[in-house]
C-alpha cells in the first residue's frame, strides 16, 4: 500500500487521506499526542468533520490535562458556524491558570496572562503594561499604582480590587467586573469599558476622557467627580 508524509504527525499516513490533516485517523491519532502543539493543531481542523469531531473538541476542552489545549479547544467552538457548538463554549468555564510570580514572568518578557488566577495577589506598582489578562480573576487584588497601559482585561473579574491610581491608558476593559473596586485617580484615558460592571466602584477623580462606557453599568451619581470629556456615555452618547 502506498504511503504519504503527514504534515500533522509527522509520520506516515494512509493513502487519499486529506493532505491538510492527514484525514480522520490521523486526526484522532494527533490528539493522542504527547505534544500539545501537534493536539491543538489537531482541534483546529477538527470541526470540519461533523459531529464526530465536535465530540472530540469537546473531550479535548473538558479533559485535556494542557490549559493551552483547552483554550485551543474553547476557541474553537466559539468561533464555530454550528450554534450549538458556540453554546457549548459560552457555557462552559475555562479553569483559572496558577502562574506564580505574575511580576518575575513579565520582567522575563511574557505578556500571556490569559485567566491567571491571581485574586487577592498584591500587584501594586506592577508594571503590567500590554499584558493579556483577559478572562483573569484579580478579585480584591492590590493594583494601586499599577502600570496597566495598553492591557487587555476584557473579561476580567477585578471586583473589589484597588486600581487607585492606576495607569489603564487604553486598556481593554469590555465586559469587565469592576463592582466595588477602589478606582478613585486612576487614568482611563480612552479605555474601552463598553458592558463592564461598575456598580458600587469608586470613581472619585478617575480620569475618563476619551472613554467608552456604552452600555456600562453604574451606581447612581457616578459621574459627580469623573472627567468625562469626549467619552461615550452608558447610553451611547458623547459627552461634551
Amino acid at each position: 500500500m502506498a504511503e504519504t508524509f503527514d504534515p500533522v504527525l509527522g509520520g506516515q499516513q494512509l493513502a487519499g487521506s486529506d493532505p491538510v490533516m492527514g484525514g480522520w485517523v490521523a486526526v484522532e491519532q494527533a490528539l493522542d499526542s504527547p505534544d500539545p502543539k501537534v493536539r491543538i493543531q489537531a482541534i483546529k481542523g477538527a470541526l470540519k468533520y461533523g459531529s464526530k469531531g465536535a465530540e472530540l473538541v469537546i473531550h479535548a476542552l473538558q479533559n485535556d490535562p494542557n490549559w493551552e489545549v483547552q483554550f485551543a479547544a474553547w476557541e474553537t467552538l466559539l468561533e464555530a458556524q454550528d450554534p450549538q457548538h458556540v453554546q457549548v463554549a459560552r457555557s462552559y468555564r475555562l479553569p483559572l491558570r496558577q502562574l506564580g510570580d505574575v511580576r518575575a514572568r513579565y520582567e522575563a518578557g511574557e505578556r500571556d496572562f490569559r485567566w491567571a488566577k491571581l485574586s487577592k495577589a498584591d500587584l501594586s506598582q506592577a508594571n503590567l503594561s500590554g499584558a493579556n489578562l483577559s478572562g483573569a480573576s484579580l478579585s480584591r487584588a492590590d493594583l494601586s499604582q499599577a502600570k496597566l497601559s495598553g492591557a487587555d482585561l476584557s473579561g476580567a473579574n477585578l471586583s473589589g480590587a484597588d486600581l487607585s491610581g492606576a495607569n489603564l491608558i487604553l486598556a481593554k476593559l469590555s465586559g469587565a467586573n469592576l463592582s466595588g473596586a477602589n478606582l478613585s485617580g486612576a487614568d482611563l484615558w480612552q479605555a474601552n469599558l463598553s458592558g463592564a460592571e461598575l456598580r458600587g466602584a469608586n470613581l472619585d477623580g478617575t480620569d475618563l476622557r476619551g472613554a467608552n462606557l456604552k452600555g456600562a453599568k453604574l451606581s447612581p451619581g457616578w459621574d459627580r467627580f469623573v472627567d468625562l470629556s469626549g467619552a461615550i456615555l452608558p447610553d451611547g452618547t458623547i459627552h461634551p
